[in-house]
Protein backbone atom coordinates (compact mmCIF):
# COMPACT_ATOMS: atom_id res chain seq x y z
CA UNK A 1 0.00 0.00 0.00
CA UNK A 2 2.60 2.64 -1.13
CA UNK A 3 -0.12 5.63 -1.63
CA UNK A 4 -0.33 5.98 2.40
CA UNK A 5 3.10 5.64 3.99
CA UNK A 6 1.68 7.47 7.59
CA UNK A 7 -1.39 7.59 9.33
CA UNK A 8 -1.91 10.74 11.16
CA UNK A 9 -3.87 11.04 14.54
CA UNK A 10 -5.97 14.37 15.32
CA UNK A 11 -6.01 13.09 18.79
CA UNK A 12 -8.14 16.15 20.33
CA UNK A 13 -9.41 19.62 19.54
CA UNK A 14 -8.51 20.95 22.75
CA UNK A 15 -4.97 22.64 23.18
CA UNK A 16 -3.18 24.50 26.50
CA UNK A 17 -3.37 27.05 23.69
CA UNK A 18 -5.79 29.27 21.99
CA UNK A 19 -3.58 30.60 18.93
CA UNK A 20 -4.66 33.08 16.61
CA UNK A 21 -3.82 30.95 13.44
CA UNK A 22 -4.83 27.86 14.71
CA UNK A 23 -6.70 25.63 11.59
CA UNK A 24 -8.07 23.54 14.05
CA UNK A 25 -10.05 26.54 16.21
CA UNK A 26 -8.40 24.12 19.53
CA UNK A 27 -8.65 25.88 22.87
CA UNK A 28 -8.46 24.65 25.95
CA UNK A 29 -12.50 23.85 25.89
CA UNK A 30 -12.10 21.47 23.19
CA UNK A 31 -14.38 18.80 24.07
CA UNK A 32 -13.69 16.21 20.91
CA UNK A 33 -11.28 13.28 20.81
CA UNK A 34 -10.52 10.20 19.56
CA UNK A 35 -11.06 7.30 21.85
CA UNK A 36 -8.19 4.60 22.42
CA UNK A 37 -10.72 2.43 20.85
CA UNK A 38 -11.21 4.39 17.61
CA UNK A 39 -6.81 4.90 17.65
CA UNK A 40 -5.92 1.42 18.04
CA UNK A 41 -8.57 0.17 15.66
CA UNK A 42 -6.85 2.82 12.68
CA UNK A 43 -3.79 1.55 13.83
CA UNK A 44 -4.14 -2.28 13.65
CA UNK A 45 -5.78 -1.40 10.12
CA UNK A 46 -3.03 0.95 8.91
CA UNK A 47 -0.41 -2.02 10.36
CA UNK A 48 -2.45 -4.57 8.17
CA UNK A 49 -2.00 -2.44 5.07
CA UNK A 50 1.64 -2.15 6.26
CA UNK A 51 1.61 1.41 7.01
CA UNK A 52 5.04 2.61 8.29
CA UNK A 53 4.25 5.44 10.54
CA UNK A 54 1.76 6.56 13.00
CA UNK A 55 2.00 10.68 13.89
CA UNK A 56 -0.28 12.24 17.03
CA UNK A 57 -1.44 15.61 17.04
CA UNK A 58 -4.19 17.89 18.20
CA UNK A 59 -5.04 20.11 19.46
CA UNK A 60 -1.98 18.52 21.95
CA UNK A 61 -2.04 15.15 22.40
CA UNK A 62 0.41 15.50 26.02
CA UNK A 63 -3.35 16.76 27.71
CA UNK A 64 -4.07 12.85 26.68
CA UNK A 65 -0.87 11.62 27.95
CA UNK A 66 -1.87 7.89 29.25
CA UNK A 67 -4.01 7.59 25.89
CA UNK A 68 -1.02 8.53 24.03
CA UNK A 69 1.12 6.40 25.45
CA UNK A 70 -1.32 3.25 25.05
CA UNK A 71 -1.37 3.58 21.31
CA UNK A 72 1.87 4.71 21.12
CA UNK A 73 2.60 0.96 22.50
CA UNK A 74 0.37 -0.37 20.79
CA UNK A 75 1.98 0.87 17.60
CA UNK A 76 5.07 -0.40 18.44
CA UNK A 77 3.78 -3.41 19.55
CA UNK A 78 2.92 -3.83 15.77
CA UNK A 79 5.76 -2.37 14.45
CA UNK A 80 5.09 1.16 13.47
CA UNK A 81 7.51 3.79 13.95
CA UNK A 82 5.34 6.83 16.59
CA UNK A 83 5.99 10.59 16.26
CA UNK A 84 4.04 12.99 18.60
CA UNK A 85 3.47 17.06 18.02
CA UNK A 86 3.32 19.30 20.67
CA UNK A 87 3.54 22.52 21.83
CA UNK A 88 5.77 21.95 24.58
CA UNK A 89 3.53 23.52 27.15
CA UNK A 90 4.57 20.55 29.72
CA UNK A 91 8.26 21.59 30.30
CA UNK A 92 6.92 24.06 33.09
CA UNK A 93 7.38 20.55 34.96
CA UNK A 94 10.56 19.37 34.33
CA UNK A 95 10.87 16.72 37.06
CA UNK A 96 7.30 14.99 35.91
CA UNK A 97 7.63 14.98 32.01
CA UNK A 98 11.79 13.89 32.31
CA UNK A 99 9.47 10.29 33.61
CA UNK A 100 7.13 10.84 31.00
CA UNK A 101 9.37 10.93 28.27
CA UNK A 102 11.61 8.33 28.83
CA UNK A 103 8.01 6.05 29.34
CA UNK A 104 7.28 7.49 25.67
CA UNK A 105 10.51 6.47 24.56
CA UNK A 106 10.68 3.41 25.79
CA UNK A 107 6.79 3.10 24.41
CA UNK A 108 7.88 3.58 20.86
CA UNK A 109 7.88 7.52 20.20
CA UNK A 110 10.86 7.78 18.50
CA UNK A 111 10.14 11.80 17.07
CA UNK A 112 8.44 15.06 19.10
CA UNK A 113 7.91 17.75 16.10
CA UNK A 114 7.52 21.40 18.08
CA UNK A 115 5.54 24.63 17.42
CA UNK A 116 6.95 27.82 18.47
CA UNK A 117 6.48 31.02 16.91
CA UNK A 118 5.01 34.60 18.55
CA UNK A 119 0.87 32.79 18.67
CA UNK A 120 1.84 29.50 20.32
CA UNK A 121 4.68 31.53 22.59
CA UNK A 122 1.53 33.80 24.19
CA UNK A 123 0.57 30.68 25.86
CA UNK A 124 3.63 28.77 26.08
CA UNK A 125 6.68 30.45 27.89
CA UNK A 126 9.57 29.98 26.02
CA UNK A 127 11.34 28.63 28.76
CA UNK A 128 9.03 25.86 29.21
CA UNK A 129 9.30 25.09 25.65
CA UNK A 130 13.23 25.60 25.31
CA UNK A 131 13.09 22.81 28.50
CA UNK A 132 10.79 20.97 26.96
CA UNK A 133 13.07 20.38 23.88
CA UNK A 134 16.31 19.93 25.95
CA UNK A 135 14.52 16.71 27.72
CA UNK A 136 13.24 15.31 24.66
CA UNK A 137 16.84 15.47 23.63
CA UNK A 138 18.33 13.63 26.94
CA UNK A 139 15.78 11.30 26.46
CA UNK A 140 17.26 10.39 23.07
CA UNK A 141 14.39 11.32 20.90
CA UNK A 142 14.88 13.23 17.30
CA UNK A 143 13.16 16.53 18.03
CA UNK A 144 12.30 19.03 14.94
CA UNK A 145 10.72 22.65 15.66
CA UNK A 146 8.38 24.62 13.27
CA UNK A 147 8.04 28.16 12.97
CA UNK A 148 5.40 30.20 11.17
CA UNK A 149 5.74 33.36 10.06
CA UNK A 150 4.01 36.66 8.55
CA UNK A 151 5.15 39.32 6.08
CA UNK A 152 5.75 41.28 9.40
CA UNK A 153 7.35 39.17 11.99
CA UNK A 154 10.87 38.23 13.04
CA UNK A 155 10.36 34.80 14.19
CA UNK A 156 12.57 32.62 13.32
CA UNK A 157 15.43 34.74 13.93
CA UNK A 158 13.83 35.49 17.95
CA UNK A 159 12.96 32.05 18.30
CA UNK A 160 16.45 31.06 17.56
CA UNK A 161 17.94 33.15 19.96
CA UNK A 162 15.22 32.48 22.71
CA UNK A 163 16.10 28.49 22.05
CA UNK A 164 19.86 28.87 22.22
CA UNK A 165 21.38 26.73 23.29
CA UNK A 166 18.65 23.85 22.79
CA UNK A 167 17.83 24.66 19.62
CA UNK A 168 21.24 23.34 17.98
CA UNK A 169 21.09 19.86 16.32
CA UNK A 170 17.77 20.63 16.09
CA UNK A 171 15.71 20.46 12.59
CA UNK A 172 14.10 23.79 11.84
CA UNK A 173 10.99 23.76 9.92
CA UNK A 174 10.44 27.42 8.80
CA UNK A 175 7.07 28.26 6.61
CA UNK A 176 4.64 30.69 5.87
CA UNK A 177 1.36 31.36 7.48
CA UNK A 178 -1.50 29.95 5.51
CA UNK A 179 -4.84 31.69 5.52
CA UNK A 180 -6.57 28.80 6.65
CA UNK A 181 -9.08 28.04 9.49
CA UNK A 182 -8.74 30.32 12.37
CA UNK A 183 -5.66 32.66 10.44
CA UNK A 184 -8.54 33.59 8.66
CA UNK A 185 -10.51 35.41 11.09
CA UNK A 186 -7.59 36.80 12.74
CA UNK A 187 -4.58 37.82 10.41
CA UNK A 188 -5.36 40.37 7.50
CA UNK A 189 -4.95 39.47 4.52
CA UNK A 190 -1.49 41.53 3.96
CA UNK A 191 0.41 39.92 6.30
CA UNK A 192 0.29 36.35 4.11
CA UNK A 193 3.64 35.77 2.32
CA UNK A 194 3.20 34.92 -1.39
CA UNK A 195 6.19 33.36 -2.04
CA UNK A 196 5.17 30.43 -3.67
CA UNK A 197 4.86 30.81 -7.73
CA UNK A 198 1.87 28.97 -8.82
CA UNK A 199 3.16 27.77 -12.31
CA UNK A 200 5.50 25.35 -10.11
CA UNK A 201 2.48 23.79 -8.17
CA UNK A 202 2.38 19.99 -7.76
CA UNK A 203 0.66 18.63 -3.96
CA UNK A 204 3.52 17.91 -1.83
CA UNK A 205 1.51 14.64 -0.98
CA UNK A 206 3.74 12.83 0.92
CA UNK A 207 1.54 9.47 1.56
CA UNK A 208 -0.24 10.94 5.07
CA UNK A 209 -3.71 9.68 5.57
CA UNK A 210 -5.26 11.72 8.52
CA UNK A 211 -8.30 10.43 11.15
CA UNK A 212 -9.45 13.91 12.37
CA UNK A 213 -10.89 14.17 16.00
CA UNK A 214 -14.36 14.08 14.86
CA UNK A 215 -13.97 10.28 12.93
CA UNK A 216 -13.02 11.32 9.57
CA UNK A 217 -10.43 10.60 7.25
CA UNK A 218 -9.14 13.78 5.35
CA UNK A 219 -6.71 12.95 2.29
CA UNK A 220 -3.52 14.93 3.87
CA UNK A 221 -2.98 17.14 6.45
CA UNK A 222 -2.57 20.41 4.79
CA UNK A 223 -4.07 23.28 7.19
CA UNK A 224 -6.83 23.95 4.37
CA UNK A 225 -8.11 20.58 4.84
CA UNK A 226 -11.06 20.71 6.86
CA UNK A 227 -11.99 23.90 4.01
CA UNK A 228 -11.59 21.59 1.25
CA UNK A 229 -14.64 19.32 1.36
CA UNK A 230 -13.04 16.90 -1.89
CA UNK A 231 -10.28 15.76 0.76
CA UNK A 232 -12.55 14.12 3.19
CA UNK A 233 -13.28 10.88 2.27
CA UNK A 234 -15.59 9.62 4.74
CA UNK A 235 -16.17 8.46 8.59
CA UNK A 236 -14.12 5.97 9.90
CA UNK A 237 -18.15 4.63 11.73
CA UNK A 238 -18.42 3.63 7.81
CA UNK A 239 -15.60 2.72 5.78
CA UNK A 240 -11.75 1.54 6.18
CA UNK A 241 -8.82 2.68 5.95
CA UNK A 242 -8.26 0.48 2.48
CA UNK A 243 -11.66 2.29 1.66
CA UNK A 244 -10.60 5.47 2.02
CA UNK A 245 -7.16 5.01 0.05
CA UNK A 246 -9.36 3.88 -2.67
CA UNK A 247 -11.35 6.86 -2.54
CA UNK A 248 -8.44 8.78 -3.31
CA UNK A 249 -7.59 6.32 -6.42
CA UNK A 250 -11.41 6.39 -7.44
CA UNK A 251 -11.92 10.10 -7.25
CA UNK A 252 -11.28 11.20 -11.03
CA UNK A 253 -10.19 15.06 -9.73
CA UNK A 254 -8.12 13.54 -7.25
CA UNK A 255 -6.42 10.93 -9.42
CA UNK A 256 -5.42 13.33 -11.65
CA UNK A 257 -3.92 16.45 -8.93
CA UNK A 258 -1.85 13.45 -7.76
CA UNK A 259 -0.58 12.44 -11.70
CA UNK A 260 -0.43 15.42 -13.45
CA UNK A 261 0.26 18.16 -10.30
CA UNK A 262 -2.23 21.47 -9.54
CA UNK A 263 -0.18 23.07 -12.51
CA UNK A 264 -2.71 21.38 -14.89
CA UNK A 265 -5.24 22.45 -13.17
CA UNK A 266 -4.52 26.52 -12.55
CA UNK A 267 -3.60 26.10 -16.62
CA UNK A 268 -6.61 24.26 -17.42
CA UNK A 269 -8.20 27.35 -14.86
CA UNK A 270 -6.36 30.04 -16.86
CA UNK A 271 -7.33 28.80 -20.06
CA UNK A 272 -10.79 29.41 -19.57
CA UNK A 273 -10.08 32.77 -18.27
CA UNK A 274 -9.50 32.55 -14.65
CA UNK A 275 -7.80 34.93 -12.52
CA UNK A 276 -4.94 32.56 -11.38
CA UNK A 277 -2.70 34.39 -9.13
CA UNK A 278 1.05 34.42 -9.99
CA UNK A 279 2.04 33.37 -6.15
CA UNK A 280 0.56 31.68 -3.35
CA UNK A 281 1.67 31.34 0.22
CA UNK A 282 2.38 27.24 -0.59
CA UNK A 283 0.99 24.27 -2.97
CA UNK A 284 -1.82 23.58 -0.28
CA UNK A 285 -2.91 26.82 -0.85
CA UNK A 286 -3.09 26.42 -4.87
CA UNK A 287 -5.19 23.26 -3.93
CA UNK A 288 -7.34 25.32 -1.52
CA UNK A 289 -7.67 27.78 -5.05
CA UNK A 290 -8.54 24.76 -7.25
CA UNK A 291 -10.74 22.82 -5.29
CA UNK A 292 -13.20 25.24 -3.59
CA UNK A 293 -14.03 27.02 -6.86
CA UNK A 294 -17.28 25.10 -7.49
CA UNK A 295 -17.87 26.83 -10.55
CA UNK A 296 -13.65 26.12 -11.66
CA UNK A 297 -14.61 22.23 -10.74
CA UNK A 298 -17.83 21.85 -12.91
CA UNK A 299 -16.01 23.85 -16.15
CA UNK A 300 -13.81 21.30 -16.07
CA UNK A 301 -15.23 18.07 -15.27
CA UNK A 302 -15.23 16.60 -18.30
CA UNK A 303 -11.87 17.86 -19.40
CA UNK A 304 -11.09 16.27 -16.02
CA UNK A 305 -12.88 12.37 -16.38
CA UNK A 306 -11.22 12.06 -20.28
CA UNK A 307 -7.70 12.89 -18.28
CA UNK A 308 -8.30 10.62 -15.60
CA UNK A 309 -9.61 7.72 -17.92
CA UNK A 310 -6.03 8.34 -20.43
CA UNK A 311 -3.82 8.05 -17.15
CA UNK A 312 -5.32 4.92 -16.09
CA UNK A 313 -5.32 3.59 -19.36
CA UNK A 314 -1.59 4.60 -19.74
CA UNK A 315 -1.03 2.83 -15.97
CA UNK A 316 -2.65 -0.47 -17.19
CA UNK A 317 -0.81 -0.92 -20.53
CA UNK A 318 2.63 -0.12 -19.04
CA UNK A 319 4.96 -2.80 -19.43
CA UNK A 320 5.47 -4.63 -15.88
Amino acid sequence: MTLVKKLGLVMTDRCSAACDMCCFHCTPHGKRHLSVEKMKDAIRQASELRVPTVGFTGGEPFLFYDRLLECAAYAKSLGLRVTVNTNGFWGADEELYRERLARLKKAGVEALYFSADRHHQKYVPVESLRTAIRIAKDAGLSVEVSIMETVDSDDIIRMTEALRPEIYGVRINNHPMLPAGKAVEEISEDKYIRHFETKEARCPFLGLLQLNFDGSYYMCCSQFTRDIPILNLGSSDEISIKEARQRIISNDYLYVMLKNGLTWYLSAARELGYDVPDFLCSPCHCCYYVFRNEKLLADIKERVEKEAGRLRLERLLRPR
